[in-house]
């Protein structure tokens, strides 16, 4: 993946960015003709403190995102519809009638009450409730027998199935308790898996370091 290069301004170019944005020109079209991106112009001109022209923020529209023409034919806030009040003609109406929304509808991806899903680390979530209520299937399972679960403990599963919820496959464990089980689960793997698993953890970590870093290069330009 490139690395999007961040652009330096120079004075010419700071200039006429000055210029430009003091009119009602969009920005779009200041970018253009800078060569950079219209989010490049903006941060910049945010930086240094620009506005545009109070008529433009009067209109309302997006800040020199659009042509003064097409703005001035938009619709305004207390415009009224040429429609308003108008009734739809029987063809009209019976055309559209089957596509309308009735009361009642519901949608096709609708789910009823107990459904259950498997999401994609492998849990198993039921819906408990309309319109989207759900819960875990394997902390239902063990509350409806047990009670709430405690503060700072984790249901788990003995055979470490996460879609075998049944309540004998089921306990519970302190998360204190936890780390220290999977710390011993570690020591015992071979030296040469344990140095990979630690190395697959500084890659993951190198990379999300890169991607903030990419993440405020971008937000800098």
């Amino acid at each position: 993946m490139m690395r999007n290069k961040r652009h330096i301004w120079t004075e010419p170019e700071i200039r006429r960015l000055k210029e430009s944005y003091a009119t009602v020109q969009p920005v779009a079209e200041i970018a253009a003709e800078l060569g950079v991106s219209a989010r490049c112009a903006y941060q910049k001109a945010q930086s240094l403190g620009l506005r545009k022209p109070d008529e433009v923020y009067a209109i309302g529209g997006r800040i020199g995102a659009r042509h003064p023409e097409a703005i001035a034919h938009q619709f305004h806030t207390g415009s009224i519809p040429k429609n308003k009040g108008v009734p739809m003609s029987p063809e009209r109406y019976a055309a559209c009638a089957p596509t309308m929304f009735k009361k009642g509808n519901r949608p096709q991806t609708y789910l009823p009450i107990g459904s259950e899903v498997v999401v994609r680390d492998g849990y198993v979530k039921v819906k408990v409730a309309d319109p989207n209520v759900w819960m875990w299937k394997h902390r239902m399972v063990w509350e409806e027998a047990n009670g709430p679960v405690p503060r700072g403990y984790n249901v788990q599963f003995k055979d470490r199935d996460k879609q075998n919820c049944a309540l004998d496959n089921l306990y519970i464990i302190s998360r204190a308790e936890q780390m220290k089980t999977q710390n011993s689960l570690l020591a015992r793997c071979p030296k040469e898996l344990i140095d990979v698993i630690r190395l697959k953890g500084a890659v993951k970590r190198q990379i999300k370091m890169h991607e903030r870093k990419k993440n405020d290069n971008r937000m800098d330009c």
